[in-house]
């Protein structure tokens, strides 16, 4: 007790008669705080252990010790030795700040990361033409992929290669396509913290990685599709740009005065040519699988500005792409309205004036628009389709000229080329069945499968698992069962002709002619009737 009172003094000893006690105690105390300070122990190095006999005090210091970072930030001490680590790891993407700015970036400031050339030069030939999505230049289009993360700039990049090396006419790369990646890094892209002053640019470039992705989609058959290497639909990207686009407010933007700024590649004007070919993606999309559209034609008011926004070519092709988006929903109602509709010649003469008025407005321009040609037959072969009145001399007109364009050495490669030949060619090889139109259909199956062969409207590659594939193969079958099928030179054509009418072909004669019965297509689409074979 006694050794307790002399270290826990009693209250008693506060009271100002022991107050001699406390002037003791203040000078023992200004004389602890007279000590002269020791100096800050040295920091501690990875390379050799601490100094033995540090006390807790010491360690306290060595962690509480900050250093002053580049960008004005207090660091511990400990953590230099991180920083050097990483300072000795290569980032192959790298620039000198991935801060974001609000300041665009020079093309002098851009440090160099992996580009593939070819790539950009076959997405600038083969999908910019038609759906202008990016910059309209390589170098804005690097100028703003060095601006962007490590993660959203890779995600791009793969999701463009995967579009352009998955297109049957690009040549075959050393590096094959890559969409299991692309998609990764399209996901991971998303939980990244991403500075607001550049969130809008950054929903841009992630909005263009899901279209990419979309048409990556697009290039592959059924079969790819069913087995799952192909990885999600392509139903699945639209919808989910289309939910991006509505969350970005895009089909809002109908203000005339936001699209007058000089610079044909700023975020606004991105924006609104992103929005129409998600328009035109969603509609052929519709019309080729029999699925409903994910946008409606209150979101869809094209202005005369867009013209001159998006392009001559694409401008007509949104106005074309919104006549088949009413004839999807015709296709996509329910079956009773359907039947109903199909027999009702009110709704096809609408269509059909529709798309009369469109072909007065760019008539004066065909020549030189030969995409605009083709889609316009394409269109007006689905509008005679869709009426169970059509006779069969009505669907051979634009289904050969169809097929007369897309053999033609001026027919350029187009995203949308296997759309054109699934529908010409399940079109033809139904009016092969009939006695009437039999010879012309197999002239045009005849000039499918030779654009085909000599890589014209459309190109084929030995390893293509696409819808060039699909076309081959139903082709083939078509040929291989009915000798009667055309083939290359006009010669052949007309000894089989010969051929035909000495054999005389006595099973098909007598038989009373048939129309054509559209009911699959209704229910699957064209592409979908075509990756069941052909019927």
């Amino acid at each position: 007790m006694a050794r307790q009172a002399e270290r826990l003094p009693s209250i008693d000893s506060f009271h100002p008669s022991n107050q001699h006690q406390h002037q003791q105690r203040s000078r023992l105390l200004q004389h602890e705080s007279q000590r002269p300070q020791l100096p800050p122990p040295p920091t501690v190095h990875h390379s050799r252990p601490p100094p033995q006999g540090n006390t807790n005090q010491d360690i306290q210091q060595q962690f509480s010790s900050t250093t002053i970072s580049t960008d004005g930030t207090r660091q511990p001490s400990y953590w230099k030795g991180f920083q050097d680590r990483r300072a000795s790891v290569s980032f192959p993407y790298d620039i000198e700040s991935q801060r974001p700015t609000n300041n665009p970036v020079g093309l002098g400031e851009i440090k160099t990361f992996e580009w593939d050339e070819e790539s950009i030069d076959q997405y600038y030939t083969l999908i910019h033409p038609t759906f202008p999505l990016l910059p309209h230049s390589k170098a804005r289009l690097r100028q703003r992929l060095a601006a962007a993360s490590i993660t959203v700039r890779e995600a791009l990049l793969e999701a463009l290669y995967a579009a352009v090396r998955s297109n049957p006419s690009c040549p075959p790369s050393s590096i094959p396509a890559n969409p299991r990646r692309a998609c990764e890094l399209c996901v991971a892209s998303q939980f990244e913290a991403q500075d607001p002053r550049s969130s809008t640019a950054t929903s841009l470039l992630y909005l263009q990685t899901t279209i990419l992705m979309a048409l990556e989609a697009d290039n592959h058959s059924p079969a790819t599709t069913r087995s799952g290497t192909s990885g999600m639909p392509k139903a699945a990207w639209v919808g989910s740009a289309v939910g991006l686009a509505y969350a970005m407010k895009l089909h809002c933007n109908r203000t005339v005065d936001r699209y007058t700024h000089s610079d044909p590649d700023s975020d606004e004007k991105l924006g609104r040519r992103a929005w129409w070919v998600l328009v035109v993606l969603d509609r052929w999309h519709a019309i080729s699988t029999s699925s409903p559209l994910f946008i409606p034609d209150s979101n869809v008011v094209l202005l005369p500005e867009d013209q001159t926004l998006i392009g001559l070519t694409p401008w007509h092709l949104v106005r074309l792409s919104c006549i088949l988006g009413h004839l999807s929903e015709a296709f996509t109602t329910a079956d009773e309205i359907v039947s109903a509709a199909s027999l009702n010649p009110y709704i096809s003469r609408l269509l059909r004036g529709e798309l009369e008025r469109f072909r007065e407005s760019v008539e004066v321009v065909w020549g030189s628009l030969s995409l605009l040609h083709v889609a316009y037959y394409h269109v007006k072969l689905l509008v005679l389709r869709h009426n169970s009145a059509s006779e069969p001399r009505q669907l051979l007109e634009p289904a050969l000229r169809m097929a007369t364009m897309l053999d033609h050495s001026s027919m350029p490669i187009t995203p949308l080329n296997h759309h054109f030949a699934a529908l010409a060619l399940i079109t033809l090889v139904d009016l092969g069945e009939v006695e009437e139109t039999r010879l012309e259909a197999r002239r045009g199956v005849g000039m499918i499968d030779e654009a085909i062969r000599k890589r014209r409207g459309l190109a084929t590659r030995e390893d293509s698992k696409g819808w060039d594939r699909v076309i081959k193969e139903v082709i083939g079958r078509r040929i291989e069962g009915h000798t009667g099928y055309a083939t290359t030179t006009q010669q052949t054509e007309g000894l089989r002709h010969l051929a035909e009418l000495a054999i005389g072909e006595t099973r098909e004669q007598g038989r009373k002619e048939r129309r054509i019965d559209s009911g699959m297509l209704m229910r699957l689409g064209y592409l979908g009737t075509l990756g069941e074979g052909g019927r």
